[in-house]
């Protein structure tokens, strides 16, 4: 077995485990006992034999053919982006970043540290921050600098505890995760590696989710404000491949401005009452 039959048979597999029934037009019968669809169902959705379904979910035979692969895709109801990601698995051709040029970097911290009245930050494809505005840096319990990790501080107890919607924002991230680092890349070993110790790591992990919403509202408990909603919204960087710009900004009328420029009052300077004008 090749190591994209192998990717290939493990993400079948996954998403098969993660797709209803009724997702796809079955009405379960009683006593069904898988969560997912069988192999069966898959089968007979992308127009194939069972026994061939099953050599590919076992990493076994030939390269599916893309006509097959793009059946397999839409009985599992795969969107672009993932169904994006199984070519990428089958052809081997996986997607390596490109060199990043030094002054686009440097422009990228440059534009950041002037952006005073909203948390803003720059991951690589593995989610390693590589910039962060200095607000960033003490929202969030401070888990945003650069330096950090974006799924590493999302599966710290602490934000399990304040960050309302963890689950979706954590299924999110690990989504981005796998879409854009390099399959069997070192470092991509070393995150899953350390974030393996964490059951609710494994569980997101396993479902091999690849899209998800880019955008969203949260909602993250603060101390001395209370539960604040927060908008945030990821950005490709052109000039940059795999990297995505992510900006946290306070929705119209929420106490969260005002939550922004008190933390930036504390930053060397205090530039929090410039900051809420800006905001309004």
């Amino acid at each position: 077995m090749d190591d994209a039959s192998t990717s290939l048979g493990e993400y079948l597999r996954a998403r098969r485990a993660v797709t209803q029934p009724e997702d796809v037009g079955i009405v379960p019968t009683p006593g069904r006992r898988v969560a997912g669809l069988r192999r069966d169902e898959v089968a007979a959705l992308a127009g194939i034999s069972r026994e061939y379904y099953l050599r590919l979910e076992q990493g076994r035979g030939a390269r599916p053919s893309d006509q097959v692969l793009l059946s397999l895709c839409r009985a599992l109801r795969l969107d672009h982006e993932a169904t994006a990601y199984a070519f990428r698995l089958v052809s081997g051709r996986l997607h390596t970043p490109a060199h990043v040029p030094r002054d686009s970097a440097d422009r990228i911290v440059r534009a950041l540290s002037a952006w005073t009245h909203t948390p803003a930050y720059v991951t690589d494809p593995h989610r390693d921050i590589v910039a962060a505005n200095p607000l960033a840096t003490v929202f969030g319990h401070g888990g945003l600098s650069a330096g950090g990790n974006q799924l590493r501080h999302l599966f710290v107890p602490r934000m399990k505890e304040t960050l309302v919607e963890w689950e979706a924002m954590s299924r999110a991230a690990v989504a981005t995760l796998r879409r854009d680092a390099v399959p069997h890349s070192p470092r991509l070993r070393e995150i899953v590696a350390e974030l393996s110790s964490d059951p609710d790591f494994v569980r997101i992990w396993a479902r091999h989710d690849v899209s998800g919403p880019e955008d969203a509202t949260f909602h993250i408990l603060v101390e001395g404000a209370g539960e604040i909603p927060v908008d945030a919204q990821n950005f490709a960087v052109r000039s940059m491949p795999g990297y995505q710009l992510t900006v946290l900004s306070a929705p119209p009328g929420a106490v969260t401005a005002a939550v922004f420029a008190r933390l930036a009052d504390q930053l060397p300077g205090g530039i929090g009452a410039d900051a809420v004008e800006a905001a309004r």
